[in-house]
């Protein structure tokens, strides 16, 4: 399974979660016409584990997870519910940070993580 997948089943099937943000978990990009609060996941690094004698045993995979919203208190209560649900679905979160698109006049509060992808 890949690492998206499982990030994906973990947000998706998060009643908490999905309370805030209904059906809106992207992979990689919020499409034009998103409706927020929204979450958004990507890949960020793909470190292959491969033994001395060339045998690989998998991947160490960082993923982003943000939570975009229209105002800041709306973005960090999606993130708490996003991580509440990466955590019940054993994804520890490696941290947190904030974001502000002046662009977009959104918030988002991101997350990172890193899990391992079996081959």
């Amino acid at each position: 399974m890949s690492a998206e997948t499982s990030v994906y089943s973990a947000l998706s099937g998060y009643a908490g979660l999905t309370a805030i943000v209904s059906t809106r978990i992207y992979p990689d990009v919020l499409p034009d016409t998103t409706v927020y609060p929204a979450v958004v996941f990507a890949r960020e690094r793909t470190e292959p584990l491969i033994s001395i004698s060339n045998n690989y045993f998998g991947s160490d995979v960082a993923l982003k997870v943000a939570c975009w919203a229209d105002t800041r208190t709306q973005a960090d209560a999606a993130s708490t519910q996003a991580q509440a649900a990466l955590l019940a679905a054993g994804i520890v979160p490696t941290g947190k940070n904030a974001g502000y698109d002046p662009d977009t006049d959104l918030f988002a509060s991101i997350i990172d993580i890193d899990i391992f992808e079996q081959p």
